[in-house]
């Protein structure tokens, strides 16, 4: 991972008959590609914590589930120390070259370091609410995560968005069949992570073959700063993201009972950060393209905007209305008295969304400082709202806090950002906040007949795919290699 050139420096991806794809074409045409695998992967997961809330008791489900997203931060933080300034070498550097060579020799160098210190500190910080076997468990799991990360850096370099998808989805699905296996045959919270350790050996025996002809081993370049500068800055900016947006689920494994109220909690928070995961899709098509060279920033970013804005929207008034009847088909009766707070947990959602959506372009753009002094805000915001709402009113008050501190985040980050950002974007941010009210209004509405709700979101499902068909209407770009 060098330091980062200029954009003229910088290799533009090209189709088969040479043409550019540098511009908002790829984002639409893949973005909802790994949109949809993302959403795949939120609900394989939502599918599988609900299992398990189903097969252990609160206690025990309260210490997975905050384990999980233990797990689930460093998984985000070495996908920021690693994979982004990778995919950054990659794109730059052709393959076999020295520049290629040399940064994945450090990415696999910091990875494995990155792993043990990871290892270490989730350990320690699960070990002061859950017995030593799952805090070991948790730190081997936080280890594996880590050496997994220089893959995904290389196949998003690469724009195998395909396979990357594919990938993911693997992992997620091995991961929740081993967790629910393990715990049938006896296991407890412990047992329920060892899937990640084996959703993790999934993508390390997946790896493409091509991806080994470009490692080597050169320990002499951790002494080189200008390695360390672009990596430093997108690693402490997403691990403060994400670390602000697990922050609820381990305040409650901390400071909680570990009785119903708590799991039904962490349970219904996960479930309401799905704008998160279907938003990501076109942010992660859309850093290796802002990244390259001649990239056509304008048509990239109303990609990515106007994606996020129909994915993450949508998603949030689905969560936020679903009928109650519905929710107890497969969530557990005894954590039911959560369901109330699942409306504000997905306005916390969207605050979150945005929060990851607006960093991860600032980040593509390398406006570190514009996007670490937007963060500022929202460092002071969500802790002074998780912890004045549990003061306040315990669980009930840290959803409404964790809400209200998440969109005035998000707003702030969205301030910083505006210049940086297209000329319509607040017109059109407008516009889609008020369609979602609109939509929710109606989903709402729907909501006394369950079966009739239903059909609406069939409906909206049918509208979504027809704006993300229309926005893909320009060439796809550059053909993946599989």
């Amino acid at each position: 991972m060098t330091a980062a050139p200029r954009p003229a420096d910088v290799a533009a991806p090209h189709d088969g008959d040479g043409r550019l794809t540098a511009d908002g074409s790829l984002v639409a045409s893949r973005g909802p590609l790994v949109s949809a695998a993302m959403a795949m992967v939120a609900v394989l997961g939502y599918v599988g914590a609900l299992v398990l809330a189903h097969l252990l008791d609160a206690p025990s489900y309260s210490q997975y589930a905050a384990a999980a997203t233990l797990l689930g931060t460093v998984g985000v933080f070495a996908a920021a120390l690693i994979p982004m300034p990778l995919t950054h070498t990659i794109r730059s550097h052709p393959p076999g070259s020295e520049g290629r060579r040399s940064g994945m020799a450090f990415a696999w160098s910091v990875s494995t370091g990155c792993g043990l210190l990871a290892a270490l500190v989730t350990g320690l910080i699960t070990a002061a609410f859950a017995p030593p076997l799952v805090a070991a468990t948790v730190a081997v799991a936080a280890m594996v995560l880590c050496l997994c990360s220089p893959v995904w850096g290389w196949t998003h370099g690469e724009l195998l968005f395909v396979r990357d998808s594919w990938m993911v989805v693997a992992e997620v699905s091995v991961r929740v069949l081993v967790s629910v296996g393990v715990v049938l045959v006896g296991g407890s919270a412990g047992g329920a992570l060892v899937g990640f350790v084996a959703g993790s050996a999934v993508v390390l025996l997946t790896t493409p073959r091509r991806l080994w002809r470009d490692l080597s081993w050169r320990p002499d370049v951790l002494r080189e700063r200008r390695r360390w500068a672009e990596t430093g800055d997108i690693a402490v900016t997403q691990l403060i993201v994400y670390a602000l947006v697990g922050a609820d689920v381990v305040l409650v494994a901390l400071l909680g009972d570990h009785d119903a109220a708590s799991a039904g909690f962490q349970a219904l928070s996960t479930l309401a950060k799905a704008p998160v995961y279907v938003a990501a899709g076109a942010v992660a098509v859309a850093f290796p393209l802002l990244r390259s060279r001649h990239a056509h920033t304008e048509s990239i970013l109303n990609a990515t905007l106007g994606s996020f804005a129909v994915l993450a929207l949508a998603a949030a008034v689905v969560v936020a209305t679903v009928p109650r009847e519905l929710m107890l088909l497969v969530f557990p009766e005894r954590y039911a008295g959560s369901l109330a707070l699942l409306p504000v947990l997905a306005a916390a959602g969207i605050g979150y969304a945005a929060l990851t959506t607006f960093t991860s372009v600032l980040l593509g753009l390398r406006a570190y400082r514009r996007c670490q002094a937007g963060l500022l805000a929202a460092v002071v915001l969500m802790p002074a709202g998780l912890l004045l709402g549990w003061q306040v009113d315990g669980i009930p008050g840290l959803a409404t806090g964790v809400a209200l501190a998440a969109l005035l985040a998000a707003g702030a980050l969205g301030v910083a950002a505006a210049p940086l950002l297209p000329p319509r974007t607040p017109r059109r941010a407008l516009s889609a906040l008020l369609a979602a009210g609109v939509v929710g209004a109606l989903l709402q509405a729907a909501a006394s007949v369950p079966a009739l709700w239903v059909v609406a979101v069939l409906l909206l499902a049918g509208a979504v795919l027809r704006l993300l068909r229309r926005a893909s209407t320009h060439p796809t770009g550059e053909r993946e290699t599989r």
